[in-house]
This record gives C-alpha cells, sequence and structure tokens, in this order.
C-alpha cells in the first residue's frame, strides 16, 4: 500500500513511512541554497525529526544526527555499502573496497592499503609541500586567484597523479570527469561522464598489465593474478573508485578552508604566530566542513527509533550533519582550534573508513603551514562571492580571493 507524496514530488511514498516524517529535501538541491552555503542549507534538517524521508531521488531516508550516522556505519551487516548511490543505479558499478561489505572488504583493503602507509604517505607529503610552495610563489605579485582552478585542483591532484602514474597533461580532463559524474543530478549526465572515465581506465589497466610499474593502477591491475581475482568487475571498480576519490575530496577540503580563513584574519593569524597548533586546526577545520553524502542499501527489515526500515530502501548519512549536532558539540558551527572534539567522521567511521584519509590529513596540514607563512594578508571578492554546491559530495566551484586588506 503507498501514497503519493502530496505537493512537490509525485513519488510514492511506502507503506512504512510515515506521514510525519516526509519532508521536500532533494540533496542535489537544498532548499535555499542559492541563499547561502551549502552546510546552512543541511543544517535546517536538524530543526526536525533525527530521521526523515524524502520523494527526491528515488526516495530514501536521511539520518540526521550524529549518533544515529555513527550507528548506521557501524551496522554495515543491515546498512550495507553495496550500494551508496542515491537515486539508486541500474547498471551500478561494484567499487571494492567502498561498495563490499566485511569480510570480502578487507581482501581489497588490503590492495590499497600499501600506498597510504605512513612511510609512503611521507614521501607524497615532500612533493605536496613542494607544489603547495611553488604554487604560492606563482601567486605572489597578483592582485586575485580563483582558488579552486588554480590552487585545490592542482596541488592535491598533481600529487594523486604522481600515485597512480598518470599524465599530468591530461589532469583538466580527469577532474572535469571526476567532478561531473560525482555531481550530477541527471543520470544521463553521469552515464556520459562515467563512459569517458570507463574507456580510459580500461586501456590504462591493459597497458599496466603488460607493462607494470611501481604505481597503484599496477598494483590493482595485477589483482588479476591473485588466486582470490573473482572479475574483471573487481580491477575496474578499484580503478575507477581510486580514480574519483583521488580527484576530488582534498580539492573540496582545502577550497572550504581557505573560504573561512578567508572570512576570519585572526584565525589566520594564530595559525602564523602557533604554528604548534596547525594539526589540532587541521582536524578542526576537518570536523566542521564535512564532505560526503553517501547511501546504504537496506539489507534486511529492522526497526530503530520506532521507524520501520523496509529491504531495499536506501539510507542517507550526510557527514556534514554529523559535523554540525550540537547534541555532539558545543557551538558546532564556531571553528575553534583549542576545541577537544571526541570524534568526527569526516573520513567515515566503522569498516569503510577512507583509505586516503592518512594522506589528505598530510596535505592539509602541509597547506595551513606554508599558505599561512606565505600568504597572509587575503580575503573572498566581494563582488565574485563564493559558489558551493551539494550532492554525493560538498564542495566549492568557485572561490574569487583578493590578496590584499580590501574586500
Amino acid at each position: 500500500m503507498t501514497s503519493k507524496a502530496s505537493g512537490f514530488a509525485d513519488v510514492p511514498i511506502p507503506f512504512n513511512v510515515p506521514s510525519e516524517l516526509v519532508i521536500d529535501f532533494d540533496y542535489f538541491h537544498p532548499p535555499q541554497i542559492d541563499q547561502g552555503d551549502v552546510y546552512s542549507a543541511w543544517k535546517r534538517l536538524h530543526e526536525g525529526p533525527d530521521i526523515v524521508w524524502t520523494p527526491h531521488n528515488g526516495g530514501h531516508w536521511i539520518f540526521t544526527r550524529a549518533a544515529d550516522i555513527k550507528w548506521v556505519q557501524e551496522n554495515f551487516q543491515i546498512f550495507s555499502h553495496e550500494e551508496f548511490s542515491i537515486p539508486r543505479v541500474t547498471n551500478k558499478i561494484v567499487m571494492p573496497p567502498l561498495t563490499v561489505d566485511p569480510p570480502l572488504h578487507s581482501r581489497f583493503r588490503a590492495v590499497l592499503n600499501p600506498y597510504f602507509w605512513p612511510s609512503k604517505v611521507h614521501e607524497m607529503a615532500e612533493k605536496a609541500r613542494a607544489l603547495t610552495i611553488g604554487l604560492i610563489e606563482a601567486l605572489k605579485g597578483r592582485e586575485s586567484c580563483e582558488f579552486v582552478s588554480e590552487f585545490a585542483r592542482v596541488m592535491p591532484v598533481t600529487v594523486f597523479l604522481g600515485i597512480v602514474d598518470l599524465p599530468l597533461d591530461r589532469r583538466q580532463d580527469f577532474v572535469e570527469w571526476a567532478s561531473n559524474y560525482i555531481g550530477a543530478a541527471d543520470p544521463r549526465v553521469r552515464q556520459i561522464y562515467l563512459k569517458k572515465m570507463s574507456d580510459y581506465l580500461a586501456e590504462v589497466l591493459k597497458e599496466r598489465s603488460a607493462n607494470p610499474g611501481h604505481d597503484l593502477l599496477s598494483r590493482i591491475a595485477a589483482w588479476r593474478q591473485n588466486a582470490r581475482y573473482g572479475g574483471e568487475h573487481e580491477v575496474f571498480g578499484m580503478a575507477m573508485l581510486i580514480f574519483l576519490g583521488g580527484l576530488d575530496t582534498v580539492a573540496n577540503i582545502l577550497s572550504f578552508t581557505v573560504r573561512h580563513l578567508a572570512q576570519h584574519p585572526e584565525q589566520r593569524r594564530r595559525l602564523i604566530d602557533e604554528p604548534e597548533i596547525i594539526p589540532q586546526a587541521a582536524e578542526e577545520l576537518l570536523r566542521r566542513f564535512g564532505l560526503s553524502n553517501t547511501g546504504r542499501l537496506v539489507k534486511e527489515a529492522t526497526d530503530y527509533k520506532g521507524v520501520h526500515f523496509a529491504q531495499h530502501d536506501m539510507v542517507m548519512v550526510p557527514i556534514s550533519l554529523s559535523s554540525m549536532d550540537d547534541r555532539l558539540y558545543q557551538d558546532p558551527l564556531t571553528v575553534d582550534f583549542g576545541r577537544n572534539a571526541p570524534f568526527h567522521n569526516t573520513f567515515g567511521n566503522g569498516p569503510h573508513k577512507c583509505v586516503g584519509a592518512p594522506l589528505a590529513r598530510a596535505e592539509l596540514k602541509i597547506f595551513l603551514e606554508e599558505w599561512a607563512r606565505r600568504m597572509p594578508e587575503f580575503c573572498i571578492d566581494s563582488n565574485n562571492p563564493p559558489i558551493t554546491h551539494s550532492g554525493p559530495v560538498n564542495g566549492v566551484s568557485r572561490l574569487n580571493l583578493l590578496f590584499s586588506a580590501q574586500s
């Protein structure tokens, strides 16, 4: 038995969804996002129930509170990572280890882990520092820049391309493919960019099998020779996961960080005068600007907090709402470099925690160290205000900076 959502979407409401939990919320276009910040648009959900359901994007639940989001992440037997795209796709790509639950998850994680061990991260961090310094020095003497295209999508992406040994002269193509695939609400647009990435990666993986190197894609291609190899979809899926994650995540972390620092000169000064606080400042910035809004597939019917989740329901766990939960953090919207935060799950929680988190942390710390002392005076160009966007990953589309004390 179903009913229709009234007033905002012609989508059937499942029998197990109470009408008082139905809201009008499209996570690609949250209400009032055009009037301000993407996080403000999401934060409004804290004014309602802890768990809500929206008929948009195929219909799905949204968990709005940190404790419940953590519970979902840890209970993968019920809330599976097997499907994480909302809306659900018919020709889904298996992307292990992300879309594989334990115990199989660990075998694919073991393929990727060595490239993010401390010794490897240290090696890549030195490259990130050299790149950061070079990019900042190139900006000196200029009056302005567009930070997203001129820095955020250059430094971390260049480091990533070194890890996978892909050509630097294709950087802009790769970023365009990944950002359009991740951010497109229209499944037809997603398919266009999926094909571009799929065709390219298929050729690269074929070449890496024939002529292996010491890069991560060569290691992924070598999975074909493993006794536990289960099919080409595993190799292709691991490559696609790394490709998407390496081209988008840190770029958005850096962009939200710089937008914040541009608005808070007193915190910029603290980073200069008290460099010892940078590691804690980095964690606080990571907490405040959670990025991912991913889905889970309900594998078996379950009841939680008076809500019945039917088998095959889709559930969303927005990390940004966890980061802004006043039940967990005092004054959560404030960036407090002295905060002794008990927990943040910007990189996830449970077995599916982001494999690249150690490198992302290192890159953010390096950025704060070098940018603070080399580019202390900057502000947002008030004639070209920042543009943020929502979707599977919260991000910054445009961030124009002025290198002066005047806005």
